[in-house]
């Protein structure tokens, strides 16, 4: 089973992320997201089974060591087209999230990090669904229910495998000077 390496949203932003997952689920068929049993989040490189857990734990613990909680905006919400089209909410791309990535991604060289996920291809985002029977739907879904930017904070760093998902490292980010 693949690995990744997520920032779960603050409860707040989580609780506005599960009303739209909710919202999809009722009003476009699309139910993944709560199928998943995860919290919203954003996820930083996905790994392949292979790649040994005790060794994915100790390159993301070295490069996250002297990270702080981040906050980000999600601004709004985009598409990956595809079959199915992912939905996804759309965080304020900082120059301090890419460095962060660049430097998570550094320590794990040494493993097959999903190319999506490499530095200049990762778009970050947090997933509303990739299940629809109708994009369409979920777009318009997603749109009536959108109040604006949700602002979110990152307190902590996880190893997951997936599916299903189990976290298998939760480490806290230190806190804002």
């Amino acid at each position: 089973m693949p690995h990744a390496i997520t920032l779960p949203l603050d409860a707040d932003a989580a609780d506005h992320v599960r009303r739209l997952w909710q919202a999809l689920a009722e009003q476009a068929g699309a139910d993944d997201a709560l199928r998943l049993g995860y919290v919203p989040h954003l996820t930083l490189a996905v790994l392949s089974g292979e790649a040994s857990v005790p060794a994915v734990e100790e390159a993301m613990a070295q490069a996250v060591g002297g990270w702080t909680t981040l906050s980000v905006v999600l601004a709004g919400f985009g598409v990956f087209p595809g079959a199915p089209p992912v939905v996804w909410a759309a965080p304020v791309v900082t120059a301090g999230l890419l460095a962060q990535h660049a430097s998570l991604c550094a320590a794990l060289a040494a493993f097959a990090v999903h190319p999506h996920y490499r530095p200049g291809h990762w778009v970050p985002h947090v997933t509303l669904c990739q299940e629809s029977p109708s994009s369409a739907r979920a777009i318009e879904v997603v749109t009536s229910m959108w109040n604006g930017p949700i602002t979110a904070r990152f307190d902590r760093i996880e190893v997951v495998r997936f599916p299903p998902v189990t976290v298998l490292r939760s480490r806290p980010l230190q806190p804002e000077v």
